[in-house]
């Protein structure tokens, strides 16, 4: 894949032959190809973490393995929780009882009443019996959802298809309230975290398709920009970057897992400023080094160094002087 950018790049940035005629070339700047190096990691990841206390029942998935569709990891044993749950519907029915009766008492005293059989403080205390019953319903409704909730918690859950990178927990062990029972991730999703710099970070976004390589699996393909962080690293001067793999790419991969190397070409302007020239154009003088315009006068140039481009026919070297400008046009030496 490298060989075919590099022959690319040739085409579009570095020296062409000019059509006028095959003794002349016109300068043109040289880019600088940078490899970015990355290793896979899952789009997300998240502790599973026990919301209760209480010795591990069950476990249902290894390191490696997927949560199942009931998005279930494990179960805390809930013994205690659904006692006191059937305690409270035992009190919810003896709450129902009493309000029955408290409501028949205020209908059989209201009728008393009026026929002044009843006096009406002994119905106002009826009532009050009957609305303190109904309070007491309420109470009992908003325990038996709270006992409910911790009950459910009692099963540890994670989200379905997801896969198990860590397990901290063991059938019969003891746990506590907010204890890591294990790390799960987003594999369907494979991101690559890159720390570039301002110019790095440009040209990546410059790229209208973003090729990509892994190199020991022989793939290769492509991603597009996943986030970009607004935070800075004053040490390293560079900006946290994440890219993240085309479905296309993905389906290709034997196993989807962290680690995976992945490597980017970049394509970046040479901050030398340097051009790119055939080696055979550069005559060498008493250790200077010259090129021919088309009109015969030479021009003084410093050599960077040799230019490696691959399946492009020649030497090519690196050269920098403040008299060329691109574009301008210089002979071969078959023309001198």
């Amino acid at each position: 894949m490298l060989p075919r950018l590099l022959s690319a790049v040739a085409f579009l940035l570095l020296p062409v032959l000019c059509l006028a005629g095959p003794a002349t070339f016109r300068a043109e700047r040289a880019p600088r190809i940078i490899q970015l190096t990355g290793f896979t990691r899952p789009r997300a990841t998240l502790d599973i973490v026990s919301e209760v206390s209480g010795r591990c029942q069950h476990v249902y998935a290894d390191i490696g393995d997927t949560i199942p569709k009931d998005g279930i990891f494990a179960r805390i044993d809930s013994t205690l929780a659904r006692i006191d749950l059937e305690t409270l519907r035992v009190e919810e029915r003896q709450a129902r009882r009493q309000l029955q009766f408290d409501e028949l008492q205020v209908e059989r005293f209201g009728r008393l009443l009026s026929t002044k059989a009843s006096s009406r403080s002994r119905l106002d205390e009826l009532e009050l019996r009957r609305d303190r019953s109904r309070l007491q319903l309420d109470i009992l409704a908003a325990k038996k959802k709270r006992l409910e909730e911790i009950l459910s918690r009692h099963t540890v859950r994670a989200p379905a298809g997801w896969r198990l990178s860590s397990r901290k927990v063991e059938e019969g062990q003891w746990v506590r309230t907010g204890a890591i029972l294990g790390k799960a991730g987003d594999y369907s999703a494979l991101i690559v975290p890159l720390a570039l710099t301002t110019t790095e970070l440009k040209g990546l976004r410059s790229r209208s398709r973003l090729e990509v390589r892994l190199p020991d699996l022989n793939l290769h393909g492509l991603a597009v920009i996943h986030r970009v962080s607004p935070a800075f690293d004053p040490v390293t001067r560079k900006i946290p970057v994440e890219i993240r793999l085309q479905p296309e790419l993905m389906d290709r991969l034997t196993e989807k897992r962290s680690g995976l190397r992945v490597e980017i070409d970049l394509i970046l302007q040479d901050p030398m400023h340097s051009f790119l020239v055939p080696a055979a154009a550069v005559e060498e003088r008493y250790e200077e080094h010259w090129l021919t315009r088309e009109d015969g006068r030479k021009i003084r140039v410093i050599v960077l160094g040799p230019a490696d481009l691959q399946k492009r026919p020649g030497k090519w070297l690196r050269v920098v002087s403040p008299e060329i400008r691109p574009g301008d046009a210089f002979l071969l030496p078959d023309s001198k």
